[in-house]
């Protein structure tokens, strides 16, 4: 085995596992703290130094590999259902094998000087740049699945929409239309428009009233057939099928009971 450098093989390792992370989470619409990725990301990059031993059978090597991404989607991600926590941790292993074929693809085009190669790490001494481009080039064609994926997906299936306040949940049948454009000016979320009737437990008292009371916007909005204001309240918790998103409820008095989003929303 040739010079490997120890320092340059962790950073190396630890900023390619940022991006396998953020992968993960892009094509699961998981979210992580920053701070929770960061801690994977330094476990991945520990873990390169296996590098360093005598190369292990290939039964113990996959073990440990296993064991390790496991690990680090555990760090990350955390632990609430088995089934969510195997799922997750497959796919950071599959985004694994998508990540490094095609950064190994781009990487033998640039002739790197030195490559070592033990016990399923690749160390490789190339600049800076050219790490640069082809992590995000490889994290690019994840984010272009993962939006193929949901473009088909929202098209073809049904919606639901949870709305949580003060501990009370309303179920609405939802709706993507990308005609649904409007934001809350102050914060820049996006709206899901609701009908009053079924929110009428869990919106805010007199949210309807004029003027509203304290706390509640009015936003002016336009439609092909009318235009106006209409009020917006945060909700403690809105999901998007098995999405939480980040959002603002506006209400109308429409008798069609479905809440309208803009499918960016699941993108």
């Amino acid at each position: 085995m040739g010079t490997i450098y120890i320092d340059l093989l962790v950073i190396i390792n630890l900023y390619i596992t940022f991006f396998l992370l953020k992968g993960t989470a892009v094509f699961l619409h998981r979210k992580a703290a920053t701070h929770r990725i960061l801690l994977g990301s330094l476990a991945g990059g520990v873990s390169s130094l296996v590098i360093l031993l005598p190369t292990l059978p290939f039964l113990l090597n996959s073990a440990c590999k296993i064991v390790t991404g496991l690990l680090i989607v555990l760090i990350t991600f955390g632990y609430k259902k088995s089934y969510e926590y195997l799922k997750t941790s497959l796919i950071f292993i599959v985004i694994n094998v998508v990540f490094a074929g095609l950064a190994l693809l781009l990487w033998f085009f640039v002739a790197p000087s030195v490559m070592e190669y033990n016990n399923a790490v690749v160390y490789l001494d190339i600049s800076l740049p050219v790490l640069v481009i082809t992590t995000a080039l490889a994290y690019g064609v994840i984010r272009f699945l993962r939006y193929m994926l949901d473009a088909r997906e929202i098209g073809e299936r049904e919606h639901k929409v949870i709305i949580k306040v003060k501990g009370k949940s309303v179920v609405l049948d939802g709706l993507a239309d990308s005609g649904n454009v409007l934001i809350d000016y102050f914060s820049g979320l996006p709206v899901i428009v609701c009908p009053y009737s079924p929110l009428a437990e869990v919106a805010p008292d007199g949210i309807l009233d004029t003027p509203p009371p304290v706390g509640i916007r009015l936003l002016p909005y336009n439609t092909i057939d009318s235009h106006g204001l209409i009020p917006v309240f945060k909700a403690d918790e809105v999901i998007i099928n098995d999405k939480t998103v980040n959002v603002f409820i506006g209400i109308i008095t429409n008798s069609r009971e479905i809440a309208i989003f803009n499918p960016k929303l699941l993108i």
